[in-house]
């Protein structure tokens, strides 16, 4: 997996692209390839220390989702890591719970929490648990009930437009996943109240915990799927 060459800004509104800069500043910084590669690498190292660590968890359900991350909190979402409630923030639902490692890894080098409380993973009494929950900051919602992220994304996005907010919510899903009947009830809904403010991103690695999706349930065109 690579990032694309170029990875524009949007201009609908300002974005962070370093922890060191506040939302709310409107400062943008040239986005670097290579610097977000080799932040990929590093990134998968604290993966792998955090699950050896644990002596449990998702390896690679986490390992693949990296990039995505990494493109989304470095480039394009609007955030601020020194205010995690920050009310123009862009939201992020991880439907795929139990990649979590990655997420906690990505925030943590960003500077929600110390990066040492990564080495807590799975521990009794620790805030990284298997699945996100909330009170540690950066994570907006409890998941890990497959199928229903979507759903809460839709929520978000729409008391966005009610309340008249500018910001957008981006949900990661599995392509196992997509077994789940809720999914497609929440795209939808999405469709249905024209909910142009939500994300929905498939994390299409082919796989699942009982193995390749096709010999699970074979989606067919996922692509023509999301489209209609």
């Amino acid at each position: 997996v690579s990032f694309p060459q170029s990875l524009s800004g949007n201009p609908r509104r300002e974005k962070i692209l370093d922890p060191r800069f506040r939302g709310d500043s409107g400062m943008k910084k040239e986005i670097d390839i290579k610097k977000l590669e080799h932040l990929a690498f590093s990134i998968r190292k604290d993966i792998l220390s955090m699950l050896y660590e644990a002596k449990s968890g998702h390896t690679g359900g986490s390992l693949s989702i990296v990039e995505i991350l990494i493109a989304l909190y470095y480039s394009e979402m609007r955030l601020d890591p020194k205010n995690p409630v920050w009310p123009k923030r862009d939201r992020f639902v991880l439907s795929k719970g139990h990649a979590c490692p990655a997420l906690y890894a990505v925030l943590a080098n960003l500077g929600y929490f110390p990066k040492e409380e990564l080495m807590t993973l799975r521990k009794l009494g620790s805030r990284l648990q298997g699945h996100p929950q909330i009170g540690l900051p950066g994570i907006e919602t409890a998941t890990g009930s497959l199928g229903q992220g979507l759903s809460i994304a839709n929520g978000m996005a729409l008391a966005a437009k009610l309340d008249k907010l500018d910001y957008r919510v981006y949900c990661l899903m599995g392509d196992g996943e997509l077994n789940e009947g809720q999914i497609w009830e929440a795209a939808m809904t999405a469709a249905h109240f024209k909910l142009d403010n939500v994300c929905g991103i498939i994390d299409y690695n082919r796989l699942q915990i009982d193995g390749f999706c096709c010999d699970i349930k074979n989606m067919g065109s996922i692509k023509d799927k999301w489209n209609a």
